[in-house]
């Protein structure tokens, strides 16, 4: 799990290389996905794969702050940790668990995701002296996870037969990135809410339903469900090509990931263009950075130069190693021990963002959130704190 900080100052001397993530842009997106859904509708945050790389606790503190109905992970010692953390707000488990390892959630108090009838048994032999509540996966097309869409209604109807059980939610995903997607989406999306007017049919009255997420939101859609699961808008980053939406009104969380220099050097001239970090070198004076493959950081990739910033000026990135980076300096730049670099983020009236930075190593923004946020600090910070 991420270590979250209170500040700069309590980021280890020892290995200073940290990100910082803006809780007040959680807030804002949380309003705008408001603004956007019906009235009265439901949010439930995704805060899986460690709230998208931003760190769970400090954004899930953020959205209880901020009022939100319930959170949603697949993970159960994230899950824990926002409640060792004391974030009271309901918790919803997306992913699928083994039998046996429903106990555990229904114990903890966590609403596990069920999509066949083994799950469901295994929540209702585990319920105390209160049913135990559980949300219903559909599989609308994806291919993922769910129960299909035409053995749903007979799933409920069984787990209603259940003592020690209740449906308190049922719920499909389909993402979507471009046109094609989309019109898929809209077709499956169909099927769905065939399936809830069944079992509303029926007699179930099931108190949450949900289909719609950030692809959805983005486009303006809207549905009669009473909730929505927003994951990628929530951090502010897209979740559709930009020629199918722009990202307007959303902020992005992921405020900066920093380093500190811990060594400085003035190579022989005669080095230049030899081997290793001299390879590619111009200039005599590199410094290094502990920001290694170690703490998510890789090379960049054949044909990609990745770069940092220092006081509003790109730097070159000679090469990357396990645990140390090496920037080259020009000699113009006045550079110290100690002093910050910027490796994903804002400096000056410069900025290098986590689009760019997933180019330079041939991945995802998503991809790259996720290994750096797991191997070093967070620290939540407003817009109006400084280094």
């Amino acid at each position: 799990m991420t270590s979250v900080v209170s500040g700069v100052a309590s980021v280890a001397a020892t290995h200073p290389t940290w990100m910082e993530i803006d809780t007040e842009a959680v807030a804002a997106n949380l309003a705008e996905i408001r603004r956007r859904a019906r009235p009265g509708v439901k949010v439930i945050a995704s805060v899986k794969a460690n709230a998208y790389g931003h760190g769970i606790i400090p954004v899930a503190r953020a959205l209880e702050t901020a009022g939100v109905e319930m959170l949603a992970t697949g993970s159960f010692s994230e899950a824990k940790a926002v409640r060792a953390a004391g974030v009271s707000t309901p918790i919803v488990m997306l992913a699928g668990s083994l039998p046996e390892g429903i106990t555990e959630l229904v114990d903890a108090a966590f609403m596990p995701t069920v999509y066949d009838r083994g799950g469901a048994e295994a929540a209702a032999k585990a319920a105390g002296s209160s049913p135990a509540k559980v949300f219903i996966k559909v599989d609308c097309g994806m291919g993922r996870l769910g129960v299909s869409l035409a053995d749903a209604p007979g799933l409920v109807d069984h787990i209603a037969s259940l003592d020690g059980v209740d449906v308190e939610g049922i719920y499909t995903h389909l993402s979507f990135k471009d046109a094609g997607g989309m019109a898929y989406a809209r077709e499956r999306l169909d099927l769905f809410y065939g399936v809830l007017r069944e079992l509303r049919a029926r007699g179930h009255d099931i108190p949450v339903t949900q289909a719609l997420a950030s692809s959805a939101l983005m486009v303006g859609w809207q549905d009669d469900c009473n909730a929505i699961c927003p994951g990628h808008v929530l951090y502010g980053m897209p979740s559709v090509v930009s020629g199918l939406a722009p990202l307007q009104g959303f902020k992005p969380v992921l405020g900066a990931v920093k380093s500190r220099v811990i060594d400085i050097t003035n190579h022989d001239d005669a080095l230049i263009g030899r081997g290793a970090y001299h390879g590619d070198r111009k200039e005599r004076r590199t410094v290094v950075v502990p920001c290694g493959l170690n703490d998510g950081n890789r090379s960049a990739v054949d044909g990609e130069t990745a770069e940092v910033l220092f006081k509003g000026r790109r730097l070159k990135v000679l090469g990357g190693s396990l645990e140390h980076l090496v920037i080259e300096v020009p000699s113009d730049v006045e550079i110290a021990i100690g002093d910050t670099v910027t490796i994903v983020g804002g400096a000056g009236d410069r900025r290098i963002d986590i689009a760019e930075y997933a180019r330079w190593q041939g991945g995802t923004s998503i991809a790259c959130m996720l290994s750096l946020s797991a191997r070093m600090p967070v620290i939540p910070r407003d817009r109006e704190q400084s280094d």
